[in-house]
């Protein structure tokens, strides 16, 4: 296969794809070199191409394929996930995923992408299937839920995160406990929080909220940070300060 022929097929592809196509061959890696000296391929990072010939001439990639070229462990988390599960209230500039590699963040095309190192525990994934036809692996509902509530900041503020995962038709609530258990004190009270506001909507038994209040301390938990004005908002239940009024927070979770 002629390099031009590779570049004309296949949009990103890394080093490795590069070595399976072409095995042992100095002078393709040397016409490599040359077109992204010409600006005909990309080069975000070492060992991560994308091609801008042929058909993909002025073609944008996508940054969930860019992704998972960065390591072969690649899971989509936080608002890369809620992207990918369909909820993202705001757009994100920011692809997250987790990785037990060593990987570099780095910027693309306007894209920051930020490896998150893999959690002791592993987080609860699933294969999602785009319209697009791609498979990439991602955060369950559940899971996507209790990051997102762990790493406010991360998953874009707490109107962000309460809009998007608003948009979730339903959650297993045995499944989400299970995970949350595993979490700390402050995402367990968040947690208890959202999960009793949209109770009716997500199917939310009383029985759930009491081993989550349960597992509680005595506080005070902060939804957003400690740093925040921390008397806008107290509920008891959860020990938690809420950083706005709680009617506006549990408005965000409606559609």
């Amino acid at each position: 296969m002629a390099i031009q022929e590779y570049l004309s097929a296949n949009h990103v592809f890394d080093a490795d794809d590069f070595r399976r196509a072409f095995p042992g061959s100095r002078t393709d890696r040397n016409l490599l070199n040359r077109a992204v000296a010409a600006g005909k391929v990309d080069r975000p990072k070492r060992g991560l191409y994308i091609s801008k010939t042929g058909r993909f001439t002025g073609a944008q990639a996508s940054p969930f394929d860019v992704a998972v070229k960065a390591a072969d462990d690649v899971v989509f988390c936080l608002l890369s996930a809620l992207q990918l599960h369909g909820v993202l209230h705001n757009v994100a500039f920011r692809t997250q995923f987790y990785t037990a590699h060593k990987v570099a963040p780095f910027v693309y095309a306007g894209q920051e992408y930020r490896p998150i190192a893999m959690p002791p525990r592993a987080p609860v994934v699933q294969g999602l299937l785009t319209p697009a036809g791609r498979r990439y692996q991602v955060t369950t509902r559940e899971q996507t839920l209790v990051d997102c509530l762990d790493r406010i900041g991360s998953a874009g503020g707490p109107e962000n995160v309460l809009r998007s995962v608003g948009g979730f038709r339903r959650i297993d609530a045995s499944a989400v406990t299970e995970i949350a258990l595993q979490s700390s004190a402050s995402t367990r009270a968040r947690l208890g929080w959202t999960l009793e506001a949209e109770a009716d909507n997500w199917k939310i038994a009383g029985d759930v909220l009491d081993r989550l209040a349960a597992t509680l301390g005595t506080g005070p938990y902060y939804f957003d940070s400690s740093a925040e004005p921390r008397d806008v908002c107290w509920v008891n239940r959860w020990k938690l300060y809420l950083p706005y009024p709680e009617q506006e927070m549990t408005s965000w979770l409606s559609l």
